[in-house]
């Protein structure tokens, strides 16, 4: 099945997949928030077309689906971004792919996900998916995390991009203390990394990804 924003991909992607590679394929009449499952053969195919914080938000909703059916998901992303892959890993696709992957590229990862096996992105590892593999069941599960009102300041300076060093300069402290806030900001959000933390702050609305150039809140009293 290839599901996909605009309708026209979708049965462009369906007609070269039917021609080359001799599948039976479905275009989904949605799109992948609209997506249940129900009508669903073994194998999807994803085309995801929107911002870094969409991408989350569409294998959030794909993860949900596959809880319920086990399906085997090909996810064509906008882009490349650590963000976007982070969210494609997290839902445990079989393969992840950029949407401007060629034909030939396509049927290959359909095939080998209907064979049982993964395929990836150049630049993207296998062990990338494992990694990630129940980050995103985590953030599902996740309450709400309570922030110091500097801890909010640096995540915020983490999501538009700022190394430790620039958050050191905007907020007038110095690197250790930055250090110490971002320790403390992962092991609040039981995240193993800055862009695991960002994406758990995005997906509860604690910030904006790409926020660049924003101004950090100034403290409450």
């Amino acid at each position: 099945m290839v599901i996909d924003t605009y309708p026209l991909l979708a049965h462009g992607a369906a007609s070269v997949l039917r021609a080359s590679a001799d599948l039976w394929v479905q275009v989904f009449p949605g799109t992948a928030l609209e997506f249940r499952g129900a009508e669903a053969s073994d194998v999807v195919v994803v085309g995801i077309e929107a911002d870094v914080r969409g991408v989350w938000e569409v294998c959030d909703h794909l993860l949900a689906v596959r809880d319920a059916r086990p399906l085997r998901f090909v996810l064509l992303l906008p882009g490349r971004s650590e963000f976007e892959m982070t969210a494609a890993a997290s839902l445990g696709a079989e393969a992840v792919l950029p949407r401007t992957a060629s034909v030939e590229t396509l049927r290959e990862a359909v095939i080998a996900v209907a064979d049982g096996r993964t395929m990836v992105a150049p630049g993207m590892s296998e062990r990338m998916l494992t990694d990630f593999a129940g980050m995103l069941r985590r953030r599902r599960e996740a309450v709400a995390v309570d922030l110091t009102n500097r801890e909010a300041q640096v995540l915020e300076l983490i999501a538009a991009g700022r190394r430790n060093s620039e958050i050191a300069v905007e907020l007038h402290l110095s690197v250790n203390t930055v250090k110490n806030h971002v320790r403390h900001i992962l092991d609040k959000f039981g995240a193993g990394s800055r862009t695991e933390a960002v994406a758990i702050a995005a997906r509860q609305g604690m910030v904006l990804v790409g926020q660049a150039g924003r101004s950090p809140r100034a403290p409450r009293a």
